[in-house]
């Protein structure tokens, strides 16, 4: 799920060139600019720290970096979700005493936790799973009202990623 514009169209233009059924999920959200311009699979990491790890999909991204303001967080981005980049994953929990990660998807809260679960299958580790509800929301209309209904502002992921640090 691209977080920009620009990343759906080099994740279109690459799954034109393949043979592969490819998934691409659009929305009327964005990031403020491109994080992943190549729209290629893979984390990317834009802020580095040592308590625990957020990663953000697509457009969530401005909104993890706002909510992670001033926490001693890890921050990868991705774009593509599929493959999962467990090797980007592993190496951000590396610094980290416990592996402690928020899971942070614009869809489905849960979506990936499975990609999680598997890449850390031999490493203890606590997971949170912040998206959408599996409750049917009726509506809440605009996109940011959307983010409000779910949890998904930077105010309540904030809180909800605070509380489960302190857990």
């Amino acid at each position: 799920m691209p977080g920009h514009p620009d990343e759906a169209e080099a994740q279109l233009r690459a799954a034109a060139r393949g043979d592969d059924p490819v998934y691409v999920r659009l929305s009327n959200q964005s990031d403020a600019r491109p994080l992943a311009p190549d729209g290629g699979p893979g984390f990317r990491v834009l802020r580095r720290g040592g308590a625990a790890t957020v990663l953000a999909v697509g457009p969530l991204a401005d909104t993890a970096l706002a909510a992670t303001e001033g926490l001693d967080v890890t921050v990868p981005y991705a774009a593509t979700v599929r493959p999962f980049d467990a090797a980007t994953l592993r190496a951000a929990l590396t610094d980290q005493a416990d592996a402690d990660v928020v899971l942070a998807e614009p869809y489905l809260a849960g979506t990936s936790a499975g990609e999680v679960a598997e890449a850390l299958g031999d490493r203890p580790h606590r997971l949170l799973s912040l998206g959408v509800a599996r409750d049917e929301a009726r509506g809440y209309g605009t996109p940011r009202r959307h983010a409000v209904a779910h949890d998904l502002g930077s105010a309540d992921m904030r809180l909800h990623i605070s509380r489960f640090l302190r857990s």
